[in-house]
């Protein structure tokens, strides 16, 4: 078979979830969540703007984004880094 596979991501904010106590229980700067130490550089295409804090050393933003999202990320919570991160803000 032939063709082109497509994925789309919704993603979604409930400010009172957020405020709930589950909700701190997956607050991703917290080693609690057991995310671990990345590997690696992430691959480019999986790579987002608004979650990533590195998206600026390896694309360049598109459509006057840079102000509103630069250095806003949360990835890869700070304990989580790999060898070499560069934050780009």
């Amino acid at each position: 078979t032939e063709g082109e596979r497509l994925n789309l991501i919704i993603w979604g904010r409930n400010l009172e979830y957020r405020r709930s106590s589950l909700h701190a229980r997956y607050n991703m700067q917290s080693r609690a969540t057991g995310y671990e130490k990345e590997a690696g550089p992430p691959d480019k295409v999986c790579l987002s703007f608004t979650h990533d804090r590195d998206y600026g050393i390896f694309k360049a933003y598109a459509g006057g984004k840079t102000s509103q999202h630069s250095g806003r990320g949360w990835c890869p919570p700070r304990h989580a880094e790999y060898d070499g991160f560069r934050d780009e803000a």
